[in-house]
């Protein structure tokens, strides 16, 4: 990255120009987090400059998509490089398991076993002064995600479940640490946000109170999202009100919308491809291979998340919701369809992006 540094300034109009205006922006948000006079602000699910611009490059240099060296960030996360066919396209990792939290409340609310919101349950606990960052939405209305901070269980609760359009999470970062004052930030996010957070925290450009700041990075499984407006238009259209729809999921190659318990609306995904973000036909990350903890439900049983443990902070998140009781584990190994299907996925994923960047 440090060869950056000896180009011409690279201001917001650069990345206006090489990022946004070529649909490449993931609306993560961190170049609205960064800006040190608050220039800039974002309008949708884009970032646009609403102040004066004072040529500091923090905004382009901070974006995970102006450019991102995956073997430099490797070193300075992980200390090494990825190796082998399967850390190809899993990234680099200690160890792999299935999980499912042991809280009935958790169970009650949570998607896919309750493993992210146990293991921040249980450190929020251990560490009063630790506050989380998530999305969230208002379900009884457009379900436009936000980023919250939780400084509580309850709040923690409030977040809970999978969304399956964009939220600026690095918004949430610097509202924990500028309005929260929190100096201890556990920040739960899609591959292309874990990518900007890791961006942040190596970039010679680096908000070093916001990166600093950052206790422990959990990532979630991700194949694409979908444009938020275009997603409720199309429920809409198909006779749904989503102020009514309680929860979203995808199982087995379709997509389905929950009023409470009841099942109102089931569709094969290839239907509803149209509705994908253009930025997410350009992304190799299946696994958010630079998180500190990877997740998603690929991989394990009906009611178990997949977990990978990328790094020793990582590690000691999950050994103590563990030894606490809240969380149970079992070696990825012995449960199926185990680590073969993340593998074939996140195959899929990263070759049919590269195939896309090369046509």
């Amino acid at each position: 990255m440090s060869q950056k540094l000896l180009q011409r300034p690279k201001v917001f109009g650069n990345l206006f120009a090489e990022v946004v205006r070529r649909s490449l922006c993931v609306g993560c948000g961190a170049c609205v987090s960064v800006c040190p006079v608050a220039s800039l602000s974002m309008v949708g699910d884009k970032p646009r400059l609403t102040g004066m611009c004072i040529a500091c490059q923090m905004c382009y240099n901070n974006c995970p998509r102006s450019y991102f060296s995956e073997e430099e960030v490797e070193e300075r996360i992980f200390g090494r490089q990825r190796g082998g066919e399967e850390e190809t396209y899993l990234g680099v990792y200690r160890a792999c398991y299935a999980a499912r939290s042991k809280d009935e409340e958790v169970l009650s609310r949570c998607q896919d076993g309750g493993a992210v919101t146990s293991i921040l349950m249980q450190l929020m606990r251990d560490d009063p002064g630790l506050c989380a960052v998530v999305a969230s939405v208002d379900t009884g209305s457009d379900w436009l995600p936000r980023p919250v901070v939780a400084t509580s269980v309850d709040e923690l609760l409030e977040g809970a479940g999978t969304k399956y359009t964009p939220s600026p999470t690095l918004l949430g970062l610097r509202s924990a640490v500028r309005e929260y004052g929190r100096e201890r930030v556990a920040v739960v996010g899609t591959p292309c946000q874990i990518r900007a957070l890791r961006k942040m925290q190596t970039s010679p450009f680096s908000p070093l109170r916001l990166a600093e700041s950052v206790e422990l990075a959990i990532g979630l499984f991700c194949m694409e999202t979908f444009d938020h407006g275009r997603l409720i238009e199309y429920l809409k259209g198909a006779g749904l009100d989503p102020s009514k729809i309680t929860r979203f999921d995808i199982k087995k190659g379709r997509f389905m919308a929950f009023e409470g318990e009841e099942l109102v609306f089931k569709v094969p995904l290839k239907k509803m491809a149209d509705l994908v973000r253009s930025c997410c036909h350009s992304c190799t990350d299946f696994t958010s291979e630079f998180a500190d903890i990877s997740v998603g439900s690929v991989g394990s049983p009906e009611g178990w998340a997949t977990v990978i443990v990328r790094t020793e902070r990582g590690e000691r998140a999950l050994d103590k919701a563990v030894k606490a009781g809240v969380l149970e584990v079992k070696p990825l190994g012995e449960v199926k369809p185990g680590l073969k299907a993340v593998l074939k996925l996140a195959k899929g994923k990263r070759e049919k992006a590269e195939g896309s960047a090369t046509a």
